[in-house]
């Protein structure tokens, strides 16, 4: 292994930058990633070095089995502890932990079709709840369920729809935390053509849904899936007559233009260029798109951490005289292959690293999804820091998205995957184990082969892809059935010390981060990119072309292009959300899945800025409608009876306190009078959910036939209390609202939000009366501010 770097930590000028990750690296391990003590219930390990010392290395060491090498074991363990690579964070939680009685070492698992019947249904509900309980996600696909409306019971009753069973599959979601460290999650995929199409592209169109679920429908016209739907994503299975289908891709742009939702996958994409042989059906999806693959089998993710190869690189290069201010191509060509080597091997040691994990046979959450994955032996190695090494290889001079960053971008994933199997061969020759798949394999790496040649290194890569081509004549395989998925990555590479996640262009050099620690009360902190922050200091100008590349500030083309340029040569899908700016049109949304189409693109997703925070769209456009979006605004005399139309300007803001984490929807007329409340009360369990959606839809119907009763409502609002600190940030007032319960919480957001629309401009918060924290004595929610103190109501306590 390539020696490191000397460690820049100690650097003066860069102490803040690095304090802050290790503030965050020490909040993360203690509230999320330790190993807790049964009785005391403290974290035993302090950050995540601890971790991997402590636990993760001594449980790999344990390891008997035919492919344990303990020379590739000690370059792994050093990769580890150096953040050179990490795997996914269920690992993280429970690789070694000896007190939890449900291990889970994988992070996601395809369960493919939802049977069609009650038993199956829930069978499948289990199966989703004992994974989360494992630290997994699930994706399940609901498209052989009967559409709404047919027989059931040999023709005594009918179906609900498929759609109907999604409210049922997101309470799940939402009550069984991933190893009881975070919030489970879910993907629910349909095909196209299912009678319920239309139904199901809706189904996550928040605002849409509540506000024609306040409408005075009869309750057997009102639709049947529920408005809640926060703790799932969905997508839709296109192929074949998808695309002469121009009425349904309308629906699917205008739902992702408001909503995000739903994604595409191309299903006839993801059998054609898949390593999985047909008769597998790999057209199953995990909760972010990145495992596309067989039903039933462990979503086995590792992750490389390009940010820091592409600095070692940086450094050595630099050591030898070269320099980008002087001689940029010089540089550019000297940095891609030193880079590219470096990305193989450490891809070949996480490789090595995947089929130790699926040795252990405690780490799968059930008996068939263990024999599955062992079968088949799937490991999905990707990526993260990638707009980093982007940076330092053109020195900033080629932006995300370019031709230059696309053949950057081809020939990294290429070089990844080459290590991939480099290793996977290795394995396979040393245990004869082979998934056989010669037709895919053949074409796999002739394209691998085009891609080194066009990037220079047919030198360099033609022998090991001989020797590959070589084992697939012979084999007809390799160890892995697939050995390459890029994840986007969250939290592992907070621990990598990325805010580019994955693939992902920076959506900003710098982030604010405000986290509650049990100790130290609220940390606020920023992140910067730990191995550019020095350099962004000592030259102004790169930094300067590095802002200029944020998220934002792409065409949703050029991002796209990078998607596709990655996926060419990945073995399943890559997570890599399109992010749109808030000016987005409907139209443009179309465009981009029309570009897809082309690309090889098994799937993608959009997110578009705000998209939360736009007009409450319309159910039903009418015929006269703008193409570009709901935005038209139909209104009657505000002081009648009469309906004020089905379009209102609206926001969403998210109210948080220690049990609950809810949304509520505020629209208003033309006047600035508030005319309805929706609220979602989140992970609180269906039937008290149920009641805060009733309370929303109560207050919305005395508004909509009653304005004049906003100054009431307020005032009784506002004189619920109970112990619970519920607090909402806006961008309204410069600090927040606090309430003592939600029904507080949301009158003084209604009162806030009437004064801003009346003046146009940020306005005081209103008091929160008797709004408390939680007393470090007696642990009652009774600590208020008393002058520069703060004093405890209930026993006495003073900060002074």
């Amino acid at each position: 292994m390539e020696p490191q770097d000397s460690p820049r930590e100690n650097d003066p000028h860069l102490k803040s930058v690095f304090e802050a990750w290790e503030t965050f690296d020490k909040y993360l391990t203690t509230t999320r990633y330790a190993v807790r003590d049964p009785l005391s219930g403290q974290p035993q390990e302090s950050d995540y070095q601890d971790i991997i010392a402590r636990r993760i290395v001594p449980k790999l060491a344990s390891i008997q089995s035919p492919i344990a090498d303990e020379g590739l074991t000690e370059d792994l363990v050093i990769a580890l502890l150096t953040r050179q690579l990490i795997p996914a964070s269920p690992l993280l939680m429970s690789f070694g932990n000896p007190h939890t009685r449900r291990p889970g070492y994988f992070s996601c698992y395809p369960l493919g079709f939802v049977g069609d019947s009650l038993q199956e249904i829930e069978e499948m509900r289990h199966k989703m709840r004992t994974i989360y309980m494992a630290g997994g996600g699930a994706g399940v696909d609901i498209s052989k369920l009967r559409p709404k409306g047919s027989a059931v019971d040999m023709g005594q009753g009918v179906a609900s729809g498929p759609v109907g069973f999604l409210q049922d599959f997101d309470a799940v979601t939402g009550t069984t935390n991933q190893g009881g460290r975070r919030r489970g999650a879910l993907l629910v995929q349909m095909d196209w053509d299912h009678k319920d199409i239309r139904d199901f592209i809706q189904a996550k169109n928040f605002n849409s849904k509540l506000n024609k679920f306040i409408q005075t429908l009869p309750p057997e016209e009102r639709p049947a899936q529920s408005p809640h739907l926060s703790n799932m994503n969905i997508s839709v299975n296109a192929f074949g007559e998808f695309w002469n289908e121009p009425e349904i891709i309308d629906l699917v742009a205008r739902n992702m233009w408001a909503t995000g939702d739903p994604g595409l996958l191309f299903v006839d994409n993801m059998l054609k260029y898949s390593p999985l042989r047909a008769s597998d059906e790999p057209r199953f999806s995990n909760p972010c798109g990145e495992y596309l693959a067989s039903s039933g089998t462990a979503c086995n993710l590792i992750t490389v951490n390009a940010a820091r190869l592409a600095r070692i690189t940086h450094n050595q290069l630099t050591a030898e005289g070269l320099s980008p201010q002087l001689d940029l191509k010089g540089w550019t060509r000297a940095f891609g292959p030193k880079f590219w080597s470096y990305l193989g091997r450490m891809a070949s040691l996480a490789t090595y690293l995947g089929n130790l994990i699926l040795e252990f046979d405690e780490g799968y959450p059930l008996p068939e999804i263990r024999e599955k994955t062992q079968e088949k032996k799937p490991v999905g190695v990707g990526l993260s820091g990638f707009h980093t090494a982007l940076l330092l290889a053109y020195w900033g001079e080629a932006p995300y998205g370019s031709t230059e960053a696309v053949s950057f971008a081809q020939a990294t994933q290429a070089s990844l995957t080459l290590g991939t199997l480099g290793m996977s061969a290795t394995l396979a020759r040393k245990t004869g184990w082979v998934y056989e798949n010669a037709p895919y394999w053949t074409g796999h790496l002739a394209e691998l082969g085009e891609t080194f040649s066009a990037s220079g290194l047919a030198d360099v890569a033609e022998p090991i892809l001989a020797d590959l081509r070589h084992l697939v004549e012979e084999k007809g395989g390799f160890f892995n059935c697939l050995t390459t998925s890029q994840a986007p990555t969250g939290s592992v590479s907070a621990f990598l010390r990325n805010i580019d996640t994955g693939i992902e262009p920076y959506y900003a050099l710098a982030v604010e981060r405000r986290v509650r620690d049990a100790d130290a009360g609220w940390l606020n902190f920023t992140l910067r990119p730990a191995e550019l922050s020095d350099l962004f200091r000592q030259y102004p100008d790169f930094h300067a072309r590095a802002e200029e590349q944020t998220a934002l500030k792409l065409s949703p083309a050029e991002q796209l292009a990078m998607l596709a340029a990655f996926q060419r040569h990945n073995h399943t899908g890559v997570s890599k959300t399109v992010n749109l700016p808030a000016s987005a049109t409907v139209e443009d949304v179309k465009e981009l899945i029309t570009l897809s189409r082309d690309m090889r693109l098994k799937g993608f997703t959009v997110y578009r800025d705000t998209s939360l925070e736009g007009v409450i769209s319309v159910v039903s456009p009418q015929p006269e409608q703008a193409p570009d979006g709901p935005d038209r605004q139909v209104e009657r005399d505000e002081a009648s009876d009469e309906d004020i139309g089905d379009d209102r300007p609206g926001r969403i803001y998210k109210a948080r306190s220690s049990s609950l984490n809810a949304h509520i929807t505020l629209s208003h007329d033309s006047h600035n009078n508030i005319r309805e409340v929706f609220v979602s009360a989140g992970d609180v369990g269906a039937d008290v959910n149920a009641i805060f959606t009733a309370f929303g839809m109560i207050l919305s119907v005395a508004l909509r036939k009653a304005p004049f009763l906003f100054e009431s409502l307020v005032k009784v609002l506002s004189k619920v209390k109970m112990d619970q600190r519920v607090i909402i940030r806006t961008k309204m007032s410069e600090e927040p609202i606090v309430g003592n319960s939600l029904p507080q919480a949301i009158g003084f957001l209604m009162r806030l939000r009437k004064d801003y629309l009346d003046k146009g401009c940020p306005v005081p918060v209103p008091h929160a009366l008797g709004a408390y924290d939680l007393c470090p004595e007696c642990q009652k929610l009774s600590l208020r501010r008393e002058g520069s103190c703060r004093k405890c109501d209930n026993c006495g306590y003073s900060t002074c």
